[in-house]
């Protein structure tokens, strides 16, 4: 079926999700254009882990070569208690090559997100534009923004977040018409949250482990406290890390609520809880906090929901829009990615961009990817657990799993979660290329 050469599709978001969107669109030869309501990009978050599964399509949009050199392949994922003592590994590559033919891989945040900023023509991405209002007729979509410009196209994506603006008000109109699901309406929920950080360029003189080509993630777990440290080497001799957990704030709240308030002090009242973690790369980890720039620190919340309605109209979510994931080893950016992917291919397909049309599509689109990202949410949160849960229960669960890794925690960091090998139907397949060792 031939595509509709005149389609045009507003893209609202810069983050991950909405950038290779538009990257994907760019290759099918969809007219786009992309709002960020931020005046100035600069993604949250310190490193990101990208999975086995969607190097194929990176593969076929000729990213996967640079995304290589950006990153460090897992190796494993060793946790150890506060004393340094080894309590068990996961060995990230099993299955890696019986399935995908590629392993997963590890990068920092900021360098994926520069990275694919550069791909997008500057005049097709607009900054400080905050949706307020979306109006739809027969035939077009309408956006209007804070500063009263408009927008005008065939359809809306929203792929702006866990607080998506495009669903809240995409909800107002589906909750005063009586058809919003009960679940819909309820608040994201968490019950966690951490500080994350990314060193400067460090000596591997004194860190030996940042010369290795791999990258094995060191889990600390506290000893009688809700706190963990994860520290992951990146290229770049830099090490990105996460310290944090469930917050007591959250859980009198019954998750969703505030959490303790974000203040310069916050960082070290919560870093304060690793003081006396020992390093396993050497030294203390007080000295990858303190050579962390303050403006790599960020507070992250862990947030989990899945949304029962991804569409309506010609307004369809994308990404963490409609599916916030616990972020453990890049499931959330991961199924971002599959989520462009087939809505990208439904769309290189589309014949005339009726409502009749658009709402087949993202049927289409809700049914192939509503059960896979369930299952990728239910494995993250199941690991959040393991990692975070006290008591002598949670304590023997982490000993079985340590020694015995179950299939869907296998599954999970191997990327084999998707049966399915996903590619881009409007460009030449994947030339197969695994990283060179």
């Amino acid at each position: 079926m031939a595509r509709q050469a005149d389609l045009k599709v507003i893209i609202v978001g810069g983050g991950l999700a909405g950038l290779v969107m538009g990257i994907m669109l760019e290759q099918a030869g969809i007219d786009y254009h992309i709002l960020e309501q931020a005046s100035r990009l600069r993604p949250l978050g310190t490193s990101i882990s990208l999975h086995p599964v969607i190097m194929d399509v990176m593969d076929q949009l000729g990213l996967l070569q640079d995304m290589y050199r950006l990153s460090k392949p897992m190796r494993g994922i060793t946790v150890m208690s506060a004393s340094g003592r080894k309590m068990g590994r996961i060995d990230a590559r099993s299955n890696k090559r019986s399935r995908h033919g590629h392993q997963a891989m590890v990068m920092s945040r900021p360098d994926l997100h520069e990275f694919l900023l550069a791909k997008i023509p500057p005049q097709k991405l607009t900054t400080g534009k905050r949706v307020i209002d979306i109006s739809e007729s027969a035939t077009e979509v309408v956006v209007t923004c804070m500063d009263e410009t408009t927008y005008v196209g065939h359809l809306v994506i929203g792929a702006d977040g866990a607080y998506s603006a495009i669903r809240q008000l995409m909800y107002e109109k589906l909750k005063a018409n009586g058809e919003l699901p009960e679940s819909d309406k309820r608040p994201l929920y968490f019950d966690k949250q951490c500080v994350v950080g990314m060193t400067c360029s460090l000596d591997p003189k004194k860190y030996p482990v940042l010369q290795d080509e791999s990258c094995e993630v060191k889990v600390i777990l506290g000893k009688d406290q809700h706190t963990s440290m994860w520290i992951l080497p990146l290229t770049g001799n830099r090490m990105a890390w996460c310290v944090g957990g469930p917050d007591p704030h959250l859980q009198e709240e019954g998750g969703g609520g505030r959490g303790r308030d974000w203040y310069p002090e916050t960082v070290v009242e919560i870093c304060e809880d690793v003081r006396n973690f020992k390093c396993p790369f050497g030294g203390s980890v007080m000295d990858l906090i303190e050579a962390t720039p303050k403006g790599l620190v960020s507070k992250v919340l862990l947030e989990e929901k899945m949304y029962r309605t991804w569409y309506h109209g010609r307004v369809v979510l994308i990404g963490d829009a409609c599916h916030k994931i616990v972020p453990f080893f890049g499931q959330g950016a991961s199924q971002a990615i599959l989520d462009a992917a087939c809505l990208s291919n439904l769309l290189y397909d589309l014949p005339v961009a009726s409502v009749e049309n658009l709402t087949k599509i993202f049927q289409t689109y809700m049914d192939t990817r509503a059960e896979t990202a369930r299952i990728a949410s239910d494995s993250s949160r199941e690991f959040a657990d393991l990692i975070y849960d006290q008591g002598f229960k949670a304590d023997v669960a982490r000993n079985i799993v340590l020694r015995f890794t179950p299939t869907w925690l296998l599954r999970m960091i191997t990327g084999t979660i998707n049966a399915d090998r996903p590619s881009l139907s409007f460009l030449p397949p994947a030339k197969g290329k695994a990283r060179s060792k």
